[in-house]
């Protein structure tokens, strides 16, 4: 596959122009090659990652969390470090933050919320799924109202256990039951005003920090914490097999947390 006709199709297929983010979105870390063989896609470009591709003679990596962020304006230290493995083994870095989280056919947050949809074998007539919430602009976040209430322990058992999700639920709201949910992606209960003025019954999210934890409780909106990592592996899996049914080219997903 040429190198060249690829990025270009990742550009244009992830929309990467279209977002404001605080990561860099394209592709970071160029190599020699003019043909791409064998591509890894995984959710984190780090060393780890990286020394396993350079064993496996891997051309290019295809990373949702990536090297460059806002904050780094020097090569130096780790991203020093990680980006001379993979120039001294001439492997090129893609990563996609936003529009992989945005997108229509390959994002997380969607297909979790189909998921949800899925396991608790809802028809089209028993729940509304829409947009929730904006980001730079951007709606990317998903809630679902139903018609019918399910038991609270539904949220942890069967459908995160399924999803192999992590399973902190917080009932600040001491639901018995819900029949709304709101799915947000990373680490985002700065939205929980928002989810609370819609009485969303539970917000969904990938982490919680601290103080919003505490403000959570406070004004009593019951959050659910499924795992950053856990939730993250979608939207990449999803692209791997698009590209790969697009391309017939050798794609492999790595799935390796620390």
């Amino acid at each position: 596959m040429n190198k060249n006709i690829l990025i270009n199709y990742l550009n244009e297929y992830l929309n990467i122009t279209w977002f404001k983010d605080s990561s860099k979105n394209w592709l970071q870390v160029d190599n020699s090659k003019q043909e791409i063989k064998k591509i890894w896609y995984a959710v984190d470009a780090n060393t780890y990652i990286f020394e396993k591709a350079k064993q496996e003679n891997i051309d290019l990596i295809l990373t949702h969390h990536w090297i460059f962020w806002w904050f780094e304006q020097t090569l130096t230290g780790v991203a020093y470090e990680r980006t001379k493995l993979l120039l001294n083994n001439d492997i090129g870095l893609y990563s996609a933050h936003l529009p992989l989280d945005a997108h229509a056919e390959v994002w997380n947050n969607i297909w979790l919320a189909k998921a949800f949809i899925r396991v608790f074998w809802l028809r089209e007539e028993e729940y509304e799924l829409e947009k929730f919430w904006d980001y730079h602009g951007y709606s990317i976040w998903y809630w679902i109202k139903f018609k019918n209430k399910l038991h609270v322990s539904n949220l942890v058992i069967p459908y995160a256990e399924q999803m192999q999700l992590l399973k902190k639920f917080y009932n600040f709201w001491n639901l018995t039951s819900f029949n709304s949910v709101c799915f947000v992606s990373g680490s985002a209960l700065n939205s929980m005003h928002e989810a609370k003025l819609k009485w969303y019954d539970v917000l969904v999210t990938w982490e919680g920090v601290h103080h919003e934890m505490t403000l959570a409780k406070e004004i009593k909106q019951s959050v659910l914490i499924w795992g950053h990592y856990e939730t993250e592996k979608i939207g990449p899996k999803l692209l791997a097999y698009h590209l790969k049914k697009k391309f017939d080219i050798e794609i492999e997903f790595l799935d390796e947390k620390y």
